[in-house]
């Protein structure tokens, strides 16, 4: 269901709709919805047209009985249960790339490593229909993997362009607003992320050790980049249930880091004696 439809269609569940079931224990199961067909739920029959047609929020039999709550899955629901073959960068690390990376409607942005497209659903939703999103893939079996999570979990994205190629080999585009690079060494990239991004826009990396971490930060800081932060996000949730208030058992502790710096002008004092380059004919070595 599109965001444009009509407010009071837009709760209507249809065919092809992904689903998230919920049971009793509050565990999720997400599916999608066809006509005619029918959902297993831990072993358990759901007629996918006994759902379609019912607004989000309704509650559902299985053919043994057991009632589930069943509604269009957010973004954080979606995403651990993605179809993959690599890990994706997940919810808790998705919300400060879009915040601290500053990436919003309109904007042109560059993404290197898509992976199974888990940010790529994120970006897209952040530039709207007003931006673009231009993503590298060196994998082809990634790259069909994530074309058909966008298309199956986002819809047609016409603002969307996915390359199979190798970013060290170069980006075609220039002057985006916004890059995000999810590689393991990318410090090796930053000479083709100075010639990409414009002045003042905002570089993300993700990297998942400090003395990644450390390699970069400390290449930025010799190159044509400021304003550098690193941060981690850890999030606990909590079992709230009668009397029983407590963190969960498990922690969703360590995944990553988000290293985030900003291009420099060419003439910015900040910049080191060897100015920016923005000479568009000079390839990457």
């Amino acid at each position: 269901m599109t965001p444009t439809a009509p407010p009071g269609e837009r709760s209507v569940l249809r065919d092809q709709d992904p689903v998230v079931f919920i049971d009793r224990k509050e565990r999720s199961y997400l599916r999608i919805l066809r006509r005619g067909g029918r959902i297993s739920v831990r072993g358990q029959a759901v007629p996918c047209d006994a759902v379609i047609g019912l607004p989000e929020g309704s509650r559902v039999e299985t053919a043994g009985g057991e009632r589930l709550l069943v509604v269009r899955p957010t973004y954080a629901q979606l995403i651990p249960s993605l179809p993959r073959r690599a890990e994706p960068i997940y919810p808790k690390d998705a919300g400060p790339i879009l915040l601290w990376g500053d990436i919003g409607p309109g904007m042109h942005v560059v993404e290197v490593g898509t992976g199974p497209g888990a940010l790529t659903l994120a970006l897209l939703r952040a530039v709207g229909p007003t931006g673009r999103l231009t993503s590298y893939e060196a994998r082809d079996d990634f790259a069909t993997l994530a074309r058909e999570n966008v298309a199956r979990y986002h819809g047609a994205a016409d603002n969307w362009t996915l390359r199979v190629a190798d970013a060290f080999e170069g980006l075609d585009e220039r002057d985006v607003d916004r890059l995000i690079v999810d590689l393991a060494e990318p410090w090796r990239l930053l000479d083709v992320v100075a010639r990409t991004l414009r002045a003042g826009g905002v570089l993300t990396a993700f990297l998942p050790t400090v003395l990644q971490v450390k390699q970069l930060v400390d290449a930025l800081r010799a190159g044509c980049f400021g304003a550098v932060e690193t941060l981690e996000t850890l999030a606990r949730f909590w079992h709230v249930h009668d009397r029983s208030i407590r963190p969960a058992h498990r922690m969703v502790a360590h995944t990553g880091f988000l290293v985030f710096a900003r291009r420099l002008a060419g003439n910015s004092e900040l910049t080191r004696p060897e100015p920016c380059s923005t000479d568009e004919h000079v390839h990457a070595g």
